[in-house]
């Protein structure tokens, strides 16, 4: 996912998350403390620690955003202690360990991205054995909800005929997908329940497994479940995305049941949920268990969000390890642009010679170079850049 400076300046007028990492950080960094800013955005955590007092503050960040942060650490008086790096921390040098993380690299839930190999490649390289982390453990949890409004609206839709069209064939899709929502307290039917807790110092494995159950004093349908993040910093500073706050920010995973769940007053029912990290993100998947009249234990179909990637017959037939690749229009480009970046042309010349071949389909020089802007950070090294 990448974020818009929006986004970032949303995260940081959010309340619930940056009064408790500010009241931490203002325990934690000292005048000798040596801090990594990991998932910088634009620098606001990074600025902040220098002003608190940090020797230095090394601030890294794959957006672009983050050539913001020279001005703003200038604005602060503090750019003399700050050092910038665009780009993947994995390819960063640091010429010191840091000893104390500042890192917030969370999505709607802590499992999020390559959050976990970033933070142990940090632990390996970029930190001193004994450092110290503002963020200690995620904790997750999960309660029985009902539909809120959004996820409602979305199921009524294909749900329907809408001018004619009938939309049931999209309906199995939807109710294997999560929706992120911020819902009300009482959409909520049942109390919160941990699902499992992440250790940040400590963590090693990134995949996620946790379960929780129920017993409700009421029959009820449970239409599917919020699960969300309780934060623990350094201090004993805490936030959470639980229901019912104003927190917008990170929000809440909703998880559908395909069928509404008519759980029985007194019969005890659970939810199985699994993080599944597949590329460079995560893949969900949920199991809902319920105690029938006799006391057995039932589990209704697997759910994950793998059925709602729709694909066509010929990216199918792609992904097959006995594919055998041929260039298409896109592939002959890119081979054609890597040839002439070889030569050591500028871009200029290179889209010159693009649209020269005819085979290429470009109409203009323009057109080539416009391509070539969107294509050349891929084509270029990936090391982190110092700003």
């Amino acid at each position: 996912m990448t974020y818009s400076l929006e986004d970032y300046v949303a995260m940081i007028a959010d309340p619930h998350r940056t009064e408790p990492y500010v009241r931490a950080m203002r325990r934690l960094v000292a005048p000798d403390s040596v801090v990594l800013d990991l998932g910088a955005g634009f620098g606001y955590f990074a600025v902040l620690a220098a002003t608190l007092g940090a020797r230095h503050v090394y601030a890294i960040e794959t957006n672009d955003a983050v050539a913001l942060g020279p001005a703003l650490a200038r604005a602060n008086g503090v750019a003399d202690r700050i050092t910038f790096f665009h780009g993947d921390s994995r390819r960063v040098e640091l010429p010191e360990r840091a000893t104390v993380l500042v890192e917030d690299v969370r999505g709607v839930l802590p499992l999020h991205g390559a959050r976990f190999q970033l933070l142990a490649d940090a632990r390996e390289r970029l930190l001193t054995p004994d450092a110290q982390h503002v963020a200690l453990r995620d904790h997750l949890w999960a309660a029985p909800a009902r539909h809120p409004a959004k996820a409602r609206r979305g199921l009524q839709v294909v749900g329907s005929v809408l001018h004619g069209v009938d939309l049931g064939a999209v309906q199995p899709r939807l109710a294997d997908g999560w929706t992120r929502i911020s819902p009300r307290a009482d959409d909520l039917i049942g109390p919160e329940r941990q699902l499992g807790t992440l250790e940040l110092a400590a963590l090693v494995d990134s995949r996620f497994e946790g379960t929780a159950s129920w017993t409700l004093p009421h029959d009820l349908a449970v239409d599917g479940f919020a699960v969300w993040f309780e934060s623990e910093l350094w201090g004993g500073e805490r936030f959470t995305a639980k229901p019912g706050l104003e927190q917008t920010v990170h929000g809440c995973l909703y998880l559908p049941l395909r069928a509404p769940l008519q759980v029985r007053a007194g019969r005890e029912f659970g939810l199985r949920f699994c993080g599944i990290p597949v590329d460079s993100d995560y893949t969900w998947a949920w199991e809902c268990q319920f105690r029938d009249a006799s006391g057995g234990l039932v589990a209704l179909p697997r759910q994950s969000t793998v059925s709602t990637l729709v694909r066509t017959a010929a990216r199918l037939r792609a992904m097959s390890e006995e594919h055998r690749p041929t260039l298409g229009l896109e592939g002959r480009r890119w081979k054609a642009a890597l040839s002439l970046a070889e030569s050591g042309l500028s871009s200029g010349e290179i889209a010159a010679a693009l649209s020269g071949e005819t085979s290429n389909r470009f109409r203009t020089p323009r057109e080539a170079f416009d391509w070539l802007q969107r294509v050349v950070a891929a084509l270029e090294s990936s090391e982190a850049v110092r700003l």
